[in-house]
């Protein structure tokens, strides 16, 4: 008997074991090589030779003075900002929609609001270049044939490289790709509210905007907040669409943190540094994510 405990005893630690050893080797070894790399000067061949020069935390003070970095920071804020409101808004909107039981066929609408964000970013990004392209594009075609469209300014063709409106206009790309998750997250919200709850409202003789700003919007605040957090950190860590599609230009106006780090990463060869931006970044959305967290606590416990 005593035997059998000593074995058994021992297999929850093996069924947690392999997601210790990926945990270990996706997070935190990689957070580790990053810290030591962004203390050294080094290049592409530098790693390969397994080299670099160390400088200790001058990478960091270099950060600070740094133009790029403090204008992809505040493109950075711009474009996630935007994007988690518009997001999270339109995926509330529309889960709210969808869960009226007088909609026919909710299932269907919902698998065609995931296509945009199912399908691969490349695909994304050459669809809305070609919408927006000033030669070939979409729009501008549209608009020119259309006096209202053309009254409007649909007609002008620098949509992606007028450095004053390019940022907003990733924007309303990443929110047309991302807000499907929000939707998803919403709907799961919606989905655990009591019915009974709207029917003792009606009784009463509550309209349809104060049940859903006192009995909705509350209940459903935890998930808008798990969703806002998530959504967060995967619009800070977004690259590839930006990347595809303006390249962060023109002269750097649409191109962000994350891009940043790809670009003195690869595109400059400098890993040290990139190393140290990466950190930069990870530093920044855990402070939002602590700033939602503590926002979240503070409702729960009033």
């Amino acid at each position: 008997m005593k035997k059998r405990f000593s074995k058994t005893k021992y297999i929850p630690i093996l069924l947690i074991l392999p997601a210790i050893v990926m945990l270990f080797l996706l997070i935190i070894f990689p957070l580790i090589w990053s810290f030591f790399t962004s203390l050294k000067r080094m290049t592409l061949l530098d790693l390969m030779l397994h080299k670099g020069k160390y400088i200790g935390f001058q990478n960091y003070v270099n950060i600070f003075k740094d133009s790029l970095f403090w204008n992809s920071l505040k493109n950075a804020f711009i474009f996630v900002a935007l994007s988690v409101i518009g997001q999270v808004g339109f995926g509330l909107l529309l889960a709210s929609i969808l869960h009226d039981k007088s909609i026919k066929g909710p299932g269907i609408f919902r698998a065609i609001f995931l296509i945009p964000w199912i399908i691969s970013s490349v695909v994304a990004a050459y669809s809305w270049t070609y919408i927006f392209d000033a030669n070939l594009g979409f729009l501008p075609a549209l608009a020119y044939n259309n006096p209202i469209l053309k009254f409007l300014g649909f007609e002008r063709k620098d949509w992606l490289t007028n450095p004053s409106i390019v940022i907003y206009i990733l924007v309303v790309i990443n929110i047309w790709k991302g807000t499907a998750f929000s939707i998803l997250m919403q709907s799961a919200g919606l989905q655990s509210i009591p019915d009974s709850l709207y029917e003792s409202s009606e009784v009463d003789g509550a309209t349809t905007l104060q049940k859903f700003v006192f009995i909705t919007l509350p209940l459903l605040m935890p998930f808008i907040l798990i969703n806002l957090i998530i959504t967060t950190m995967i619009t800070f860590n977004v690259y590839d669409l930006i990347l595809l599609i303006t390249g962060g230009g023109p002269n750097h106006a649409s191109e962000v943190l994350s891009l940043y780090i790809y670009n003195r990463g690869f595109s400059w060869g400098d890993l040290g540094y990139a190393a140290s931006l990466s950190l930069v970044l990870l530093i920044v959305n855990l402070t939002v994510t602590v700033l939602y967290l503590v926002f979240l606590r503070s409702r729960e416990t009033s």
